[in-house]
């Protein structure tokens, strides 16, 4: 029987890399496959994949192996620049910020987590290698000369990443030195051709989570596949609060995320409710218990707050999604064809909102409109980005936009794309792949 170990990043939340790689499990066991899944401490922790092999790639040990003789002392990321409130917004032009994110502080540290990444595939013995935005598997595959398959989007793609393909200028950031951390394993296996941050995340066959419209890298690279969404789409039907009713008028869901608005959570639900106060819509708010629901209802007959929903039946139930432009639910409003607005909290984000717009079924809304450069420093130099923190919801420009969204030609659109989700989801024979 072939084994096949996924690497997601865990980081950042990791929910979407761990999720799709969930369904990758289950379409491998399917396929007579047996699958094994990395996980670090948060997922691991709470049953995460438990009907599958699961490795614990303990992170929490990073806090004994990062301390050095040399300085800085206690490696980390400081924040030089000075601010008085979490951002609402933050902005960067590359995967190279990922590395710091993630945690690979030092060399040190980095050859620690090599080390049990390739025990656990010293016990597990896999055939094939499925990273999912994970800098190490790439490193791993040459060690063990293994295969390796990469999940991968446009901004991240290893040949040629187009992050901000949506604008001429690129932004002049000064980008963290990203590979430094790895240098001595690049060494070590002899690989010479890593140029840049992206290429870490090289592989023999790439699968992108989409269709061409989507992630449009072009369709000369034989090994990329496009295998429409790693996650199940299908419409929903549970019952929702405030939507279940029969209504006259559009219903909107919205759902900005637990990462969005940050230090403006109870604002920006006070704005919403206070910009489709007495309209013609029937709007839904999940909150995502970033403020308690309770203390934002009763204001008004046509605006709805709620703790959680299940999402799925939210979208599939609305006819229009504001939401933070999560690469999972930019996959579910495609498939369940609805128009809808991004409010992003950071870059990659506003990206999905960006390529929504360029296929004319969606828009992109900033909420805050500042930029101010953040200087970063960890122990491989200084790094910027960028960051707005002044809430600013143009409430006629959101209003303008649900209108001509849900009143304009976008539904023949829509169709077309989730019929071409649903063809390349059917399409995609990973049996065939191993």
């Amino acid at each position: 029987m072939k084994r096949v170990l996924l690497v997601p990043s865990d980081h950042g939340g990791g929910k979407g890399h761990v999720s799709r790689c969930l369904y990758l499990a289950g379409l491998l066991r399917q396929h007579g496959k047996e699958a094994g899944l990395v996980l670090e401490p948060k997922h691991y922790g709470n049953g995460t994949g438990s009907d599958y092999k699961t490795f614990l790639l303990d992170t929490r040990k990073d806090r004994f192996v990062k301390y050095q003789l040399k300085k800085p002392i206690k490696p980390g990321i400081k924040l030089k620049s000075k601010v008085y409130k979490r951002p609402a917004f933050v902005e960067f032009n590359s995967l190279a910020y990922q590395v710091p994110r993630d945690g690979y502080w030092t060399e040190k540290l980095t050859r620690y987590r090599f080390t049990q990444l390739s025990k656990i595939i010293d016990a597990f013995k896999p055939d094939v290698l499925v990273g999912d935005t994970h800098f190490l598997t790439f490193l791993c595959g040459k060690k063990f000369n293994l295969p390796v398959v990469q999940v991968t989007r446009l901004a991240g793609y290893p040949p040629q990443p187009d992050f901000f393909w949506w604008q001429e200028d690129q932004g002049e950031f000064k980008q963290p030195n990203a590979l430094a951390p790895f240098i001595p394993l690049l060494d070590e296996l002899n690989i010479s051709n890593v140029l840049k941050t992206e290429d870490l995340l090289k592989g023999d066959t790439y699968l992108l989570p989409a269709i061409p419209e989507v992630e449009p890298i072009g369709q000369s690279d034989k090994k990329a596949i496009y295998c429409g969404p790693l996650a199940q789409v299908e419409t929903h039907n549970q019952k929702t609060p405030f939507f279940s009713d029969e209504s006259e008028v559009p219903k909107i869901y919205v759902s900005i995320g637990g990462g969005a608005g940050r230090s403006h959570e109870k604002k920006f639900f006070e704005s919403i409710r206070s910009i489709f106060d007495k309209r013609d819509f029937k709007v839904l708010v999940s909150t995502g218990n970033r403020v308690k629901a309770e203390k934002l209802n009763g204001k008004s007959l046509n605006v709805h707050f709620e703790d959680w929903v299940h999402g799925a039946s939210a979208i599939a139930q609305s006819d229009l999604v504001i939401y933070h432009g999560g690469y999972g639910t930019t996959m579910e409003v495609l498939a369940n064809k609805k128009p809808s607005i991004v409010l992003p909290s950071h870059s990659e984000q506003e990206g999905n909102g960006r390529r929504l717009e360029k296929l004319a079924v969606g828009k992109t809304i900033h909420f805050c409109k500042d930029r101010q450069d953040l200087v970063f420093e960890w122990p491989f130099g200084g790094y910027v980005m960028r960051a707005g923190f002044d809430f600013d919801l143009d409430g006629d420009q959101l209003l303008g936009a649900v209108k001509d969204l849900i009143y304009g030609g976008s539904v023949k659109r829509l169709n077309s794309l989730s019929d071409k989700l649903y063809a390349a989801k059917q399409n995609f024979d990973i049996g065939k792949l191993v």
